[in-house]
């Protein structure tokens, strides 16, 4: 579960006339000053992410809704990124900087591994159905084993990120600055929830898998026959359940890209 969201700072405009201003001395007032360039609340693109965050986490299983979910936040994440604001800020805080890139980084190629085994998992059902019409067991039998180990690899790409579905504290002594304080902690925050929704999705298509690879008995193909009609249904069903997924997939996949070139050029100095 994602640790409660922290992130309570307000973001008041820098007064050079206020006596907490004046009593910080020259140097502070200059960083207060420079931090009421950093997006607030209000800004609609840290407001439509917060949304993201705070939105319900997707139900337990995979559907295209819950991939949609994913796919939102990634793109608030990366509309944040993008602003140059924010990319000033990654700039003066490389530590910051280096670990929001490893989350997401790591997010994007478990993204990438998970679109492969997805597509796979459509291939393999393709296989099952046509060794079930030609009364093929062993046939059966070897699209249930590769449906396995599919569901296995599926199954340790969310052990793989579910350490970024925790939301690490700040310290709060690191961040004399409160703007900056507050955007690190909404993109960190925003990359554990989309670790968590992930996590989900993941275990869900997982599941998935393995129920349909117990449903594969050798048997199978012998009552193919009574149940042609009723069959012939829940496979154009699955079929467009399946293109519905895929298609989501493929976007979040895109989606987690365009976050990891955001986060390359915004903490990398223009030549």
């Amino acid at each position: 579960m994602v640790a409660g969201f922290r992130r309570t700072l307000s973001l008041p405009l820098a007064k050079p006339t206020a006596a907490p201003a004046l009593r910080r001395g020259a140097g502070d007032n200059r960083q207060s000053l420079r931090s009421t360039s950093l997006p607030g609340r209000s800004h609609p693109v840290v407001s439509h992410l917060l949304d993201q965050i705070r939105s319900a986490p997707v139900d337990r299983g995979a559907s295209p809704s819950g991939i949609d979910a994913i796919d939102r936040l990634l793109a608030a994440v990366n509309d944040l990124l993008r602003l140059p604001q924010t990319g000033e800020a990654l700039r003066r805080r490389p530590a910051w900087a280096d670990r929001l890139l490893d989350a997401f980084l790591r997010l994007a190629d478990a993204h990438g591994s998970f679109r492969s085994a997805v597509l796979t998992l459509s291939d393999l059902r393709a296989e099952a159905q046509a060794a079930i019409r030609r009364a093929d067991p062993a046939r059966l039998a070897s699209a249930a084993r590769s449906f396995r180990r599919t569901e296995k690899e599926v199954t340790r790409l969310a052990a793989d990120i579910k350490d970024l579905a925790r939301s690490s504290p700040l310290a709060p002594g690191k961040w004399a600055d409160a703007a900056e304080a507050e955007i690190t902690g909404i993109l960190t925050d925003a990359a554990a929830v989309t670790a968590a929704k992930s996590v989900t999705v993941f275990l869900g298509i997982a599941s998935a898998a393995a129920a349909e690879a117990a449903s594969m008995s050798k048997d199978s193909w012998k009552i193919w026959p009574t149940r042609k009609a009723s069959k012939a249904e829940e496979t154009v069903a699955l079929a467009a359940a399946a293109e519905g997924l895929e298609e989501g997939i493929g976007r979040v996949f895109r989606s987690s890209v365009n976050i990891r070139v955001s986060l390359l050029n915004a903490i990398t100095p223009a030549l």
